[in-house]
């Protein structure tokens, strides 16, 4: 038999996974719209931030 204060201990863990589990909640996620012209989801070259690699030798 295990002691009253490691039940205790169970039982307050339980208590709390519960209570984490009743907490979250499922947000559906919206589904792009397809309708949009593909040209303005892409933002101009001159906005692009520049990318490169840099190769330093040590």
């Amino acid at each position: 038999m295990l002691d009253p204060w490691i039940i205790e201990e169970i039982l307050k863990r339980e208590e709390e996974q519960r209570r984490r589990d009743e907490r979250r909640i499922d947000i559906p996620l919206e589904t792009p719209r397809r309708d949009r012209d593909p040209a303005e989801a892409t933002p101009p070259a001159s906005d692009r931030e520049e990318r490169g690699v840099v190769i330093i030798d040590i």
